[in-house]
Parts: structure tokens; C-alpha cells; sequence
């Protein structure tokens, strides 16, 4: 039986894939037995950037394709777009925090649907905090 859902975000999806001395075991340990959800969004920002290594010849196509195989293993749980917000109520959840409209929209997410977040960035960690929005780390 699986604990809590939580909300992935890219920075902590590509921090547990591709920091195998450090991060990769405490994600695994974090996660284990937890409902994974993502939105779509993430979908885009994980495969955009283990393209990016790629291309900068960091990453083979071999190894991102088992990247890729293995997040898909993982059977994480794309959210349903919710209704949108009105774009200037995007960007007035952005501008307090000084977060990209990419992060806001995973704070959006973690607000409508009560889930704690795994992020790796520093402005939306101190966002959800002054929202009370539950994180969890690895560290």
C-alpha cells in the first residue's frame, strides 16, 4: 500500500535521476512507497532537459533513454490540467516569491490539490512555506 501522494517537480526529478553518489539514494528512500504525481508541465521539463544533455554530449542517447524508461516505470501520475489560472493570477502567485511562471504553476498545483511538493528550488521551497504548502526533502 502506498503512503501520501506528492507532487514532483523537475528540479528534484532530475536531482534523484542523475545524482547517483548523493541525492539518487536519499530520493530513493524519500520516495519509496509514495504516490507520485506530476503535472504536465513536468512531463515537458524533464524530457526538454535530459535532451539538453544530449545534445551537450553529457548524456548518450542510450542513457536517456533509460532515464526515460525508468521514470515511465515509475507509474507517476499526471494531474489533470486544472482550470487555469487568469494569467495575471499566475503571475501575482510568481511575483512574491520571484518564481518563473514554471514553478508558480507547480505551486498552483500543490495549493489546488493540498499535496506536498519535492522541489529542488530554493524560491519555490520558500514559497510554499510562506503558503504552507508541505515539502519534502531528501536532505
Amino acid at each position: 500500500m502506498k503512503s501520501a501522494a506528492v507532487l514532483l517537480d523537475a528540479s528534484a526529478t532530475l536531482a534523484w535521476l542523475l545524482d547517483d553518489e548523493a541525492g539518487g539514494p536519499a530520493y530513493d528512500a524519500l520516495l519509496s512507497g509514495r504516490e507520485l504525481l506530476a503535472t504536465s508541465l513536468w512531463q515537458l521539463e524533464v524530457v526538454n532537459a535530459l535532451l539538453k544533455r544530449e545534445r551537450q554530449k553529457r548524456l548518450s542517447r542510450g542513457q536517456v533513454d533509460r532515464l526515460l524508461r525508468q521514470l515511465d516505470a515509475l507509474g507517476v501520475r499526471i494531474l489533470p490540467d486544472p482550470d487555469p489560472r487568469s494569467l495575471v493570477g499566475l503571475a501575482e502567485l510568481a511575483r512574491p516569491h520571484q518564481l518563473s511562471s514554471y514553478d508558480a504553476s507547480y505551486l498552483d498545483a500543490a495549493l489546488t490539490h493540498g499535496l506536498a511538493l519535492v522541489t529542488e528550488d530554493n524560491n519555490l521551497r520558500q514559497a510554499c512555506r510562506a503558503l504552507g504548502v508541505a515539502l519534502l526533502s531528501p536532505g
